[in-house]
Parts: structure tokens; C-alpha cells; sequence
């Protein structure tokens, strides 16, 4: 049933970019009529499916689209959507939804419904776990997740993303995040599930 909701959402994005991408139409026209399929409205999604893109920073989110069009990320979704949507997108595609997305305000919708885990996410992400050679997460993405340049936006992230996309570096699909994949090996399941948790609801 997940693979063919997954499959209906791939053709009907296909689809839409079929008919828009190549009219001369803005970021702003690009979002609407392609990426907010999956992605939601100004790049905020109710989808834990998807990542909200709602204020990521340009230079990550071009780096990410890179990742797709050489086919170097390849996480479940990206191969399934990703890959063919970033090859359709120019250069200057890619910048100027880059720059649309920074623009856009995040919204978070994240709850705690664990305090316990969330006091776990908050310590390992505010202070790191020294005896495991774990770095505070803060140090790279900001007090409240909130990233810059390179480095992405978590804070407001859907927490089954986030914890996916985190379990991800345990693998090779993601070679470009060198650092987190040093980083995960001294993190449990349970600790990326707690930190994930403490994220969202920034």
C-alpha cells in the first residue's frame, strides 16, 4: 500500500513538471504547481513523508539537489523521487527555488508527547555525548536546529524524518555528510529517536 501511494505521488509530481517546468516559470510558479505536491505550500508539509523545506538554507538545500542530480544521495526517497526531479531542473532552477525556500517562514507544528525522551534529545543535541565521542549538535546547526549555509534546518523537522534520514547515515546512501557519518556511530537507536523527538518540537 506504501509503495503504490508512493509510486501515485512520483507520476503525479512527474506530471505536473512535465507540464510547468520548462514555461519560463519562476520559483515561486515551481513551487505551487510541482514541489508543493509533496513538499507542501511554501515548503511546509503535514507529510512525515517528506521534508518540511520551509526556511532550509539556500546553500543546503543546492547541495542536496546536487546530491540527487549525480545520484551520490540514495536514500529510499530520493531514488524514488528525487533523482528524476532534480535531472529536469536547470541550474538556475535549482538556485532560485534555493533562495524561495530560505525566504520562506517555518512553521512548527511538533509536539512533546514524551518529556523524558525529550529531555534526552535536548542533552545529547545541547551537549553532545563526550564519552562517546559525540559533539553537541548545537555547535553546527544552531541553538534551536535552526542551521546555516551548508548545514541544514532541523529544528520544526518531522520527527519520523528526521529520525529516518539520521538512522540513513548508519549506511552509505548519504557519502556527502562525512561528519555525520562519524558522528551516528556513537549514537543509539534510542538516542536518534530521542533526538529527533526534541527537534521537531523547536
Amino acid at each position: 500500500m506504501k509503495t503504490r501511494f508512493l509510486v501515485i505521488f512520483a507520476i503525479t509530481a512527474l506530471g505536473f513538471f512535465t507540464n510547468y517546468a520548462f514555461c519560463g516559470e519562476n520559483a515561486k510558479d515551481m513551487q505551487r504547481h510541482l514541489c508543493a505536491i509533496c513538499h507542501g505550500p511554501g515548503g511546509t508539509t503535514t507529510s512525515e513523508l517528506f521534508p518540511q523545506l520551509a526556511g532550509q538554507p539556500s546553500q543546503y538545500f543546492i547541495n542536496q539537489m546536487t546530491g540527487f542530480h549525480n545520484k551520490s544521495r540514495s536514500d529510499e526517497n530520493a531514488r524514488r523521487f528525487m533523482w528524476g526531479i532534480s535531472s529536469m531542473l536547470s541550474d538556475t532552477d535549482i538556485q532560485q527555488l534555493a533562495i524561495y525556500y530560505e525566504s520562506q517562514l517555518p512553521v512548527h507544528q511538533g509536539k512533546v508527547s514524551d518529556q523524558a525522551k525529550y529531555e534526552l534529545g535536548k542533552n545529547i543535541f545541547m551537549n553532545g555525548q563526550p564519552d562517546k565521542g559525540v559533539p553537541p549538535c548545537m555547535v553546527c546547526h544552531g541553538e534551536k536546529g535552526e542551521g546555516k549555509e551548508a548545514t541544514p534546518r532541523l529544528g520544526g523537522q518531522h520527527e519520523a524524518y528526521l529520525t529516518r534520514q539520521l538512522k540513513v547515515f548508519y549506511g552509505d546512501e548519504r557519502p556527502a555528510a562525512t561528519a555525520m557519518h562519524e558522528i551516528v556511530k556513537g549514537l543509539s537507536e534510542s538516542d536518534i529517536e530521542a533526538i529527533a523527538h526534541y527537534l521537531q518540537a523547536q
